[in-house]
């Protein structure tokens, strides 16, 4: 008798197979119904739409709505995270109703904050709170931020807001906003104080990147317009004293008298013949822009410096002593012309700047230099 049943190892594989089969499509359909659940809604979607393009528009009050329609009736959709996150930051930046921005700030917290975001809400939720009873405060602050005012005019504001309002929670926000309008405006020692007015309340640690840069930037004017400022204006007078000391009109004879007439002259002849080139040039992509006058007032800087040697020249000391003058009217001269230029920089309004720009300039021609004298001392290079 003939076995027509397939053995039972095969059969088993056979059940195994249609097992693996069913248990895959049953994967499948729940994953596609997952899938189609976490998509939102049509309604919710225009509904997203119609918040983002309010608050693009500056409509603050149309995408609250949107969005309260979104966080309200809509618990289960994927848009109720930003919706929830939007209405606090437009009731805190925009509207200006802090009770409403504390309560969704706290509900974003609680369902939908990362372990990233924690701290930072604790941190503004707090805040919030600390100024419930100063929200006009709050308000004009906001206003005074989200305006598009010149520099001298958020001054007055910020300088006003601190003055109604001293023990103000931003108040550090506030003299920040003032430190960088007060720099832009190139008021260094105001930014200056403004900055250290925070730094002297909480430390440096109270500042932020970009205040550290202003604040050390504002120092450095200070000290450059001060100690060093003052120290080149006793050496340049130290000068002009020692060569008014050595009495050179004594020695002027008539052909020096033409070259005191002479030398203005030629000068301004050669600043004329400069300007020119000066207006041919394209400084658009500068990011120092110099005028004309700052270029005049060079040009007669130097024409003082040349008068100054000419007087050193002839001063009585030299007589018996013409190797010391060989020696030393170069060094005098080149000291002299740094400390008058140090003085022009550093009054420019772009003073530091400048002489940033000098320094890299410096340590790219030194740089060049060094290459140079290394490929010259290298044979083959």
């Amino acid at each position: 008798m003939t076995n027509t049943q397939p053995p039972r190892q095969g059969v088993r594989c056979i059940r195994l197979i249609a097992a693996l089969i069913f248990t895959l499509l049953v994967s499948l359909s729940w994953l596609v119904g997952a899938g189609s659940a976490a998509e939102d809604s049509p309604v919710v979607n225009e509904l997203r739409q119609k918040a983002q393009h309010a608050y693009t528009e500056g409509r603050y009050a149309d995408a609250v709505a949107a969005n309260l329609e979104i966080a309200e009736k809509h618990p289960d959709s994927d848009a109720r995270h930003n919706a929830v996150q939007m209405l606090g930051n437009i009731y805190e930046d925009n509207l200006i109703d802090l009770k409403e921005a504390i309560k969704w700030d706290g509900e974003f917290l609680e369902e939908y904050a990362d372990s990233r975001q924690v701290p930072f809400y604790e941190e503004k939720i707090a805040t919030l709170e600390k100024l419930l009873n100063q929200e006009p405060a709050f308000k004009t602050w906001q206003a005074i931020r989200s305006s598009n005012d010149s520099d001298e005019s958020l001054v007055k504001k910020y300088e006003a807001l601190l003055r109604d309002q001293p023990d103000f929670v931003l108040k550090d926000k506030v003299e920040s906003e003032l430190g960088h309008a007060y720099g832009r405006m190139d008021k260094l020692e105001k930014s200056y104080l403004a900055f250290q007015s925070i730094a002297s309340e909480g430390g440096e640690k109270k500042l932020s990147s970009t205040d550290l840069v202003a604040y050390e930037d504002a120092h450095r004017y200070l000290r450059m317009t001060g100690t060093w400022a003052w120290f080149a204006w006793a050496f340049i007078v130290t000068l002009w004293t020692g060569v008014l000391l050595m009495k050179p009109w004594k020695r002027l004879a008539w052909a020096s008298s033409k070259k005191f007439i002479l030398l203005p002259v030629l000068w301004v002849l050669m600043t004329i013949a400069c300007i020119p080139f000066y207006y041919s040039m394209d400084t658009t992509a500068y990011p120092i822009q110099i005028p004309i006058t700052t270029v005049f007032v060079a040009a007669g800087l130097n024409l003082i410096v040349l008068f100054w040697l000419l007087l050193l020249t002839r001063g009585e000391f030299w007589r018996t002593r013409p190797w010391a003058l060989r020696l030393c009217s170069p060094v005098l001269t080149l000291l002299m012309t740094v400390a008058v230029f140090y003085l022009f920089v550093v009054y420019q309004p772009q003073g530091p700047y400048i002489t940033d720009v000098f320094a890299v300039k410096l340590h790219y021609w030194s740089g060049e230099l060094r290459n140079r004298g290394l490929s010259l001392a290298i044979p083959g290079r």
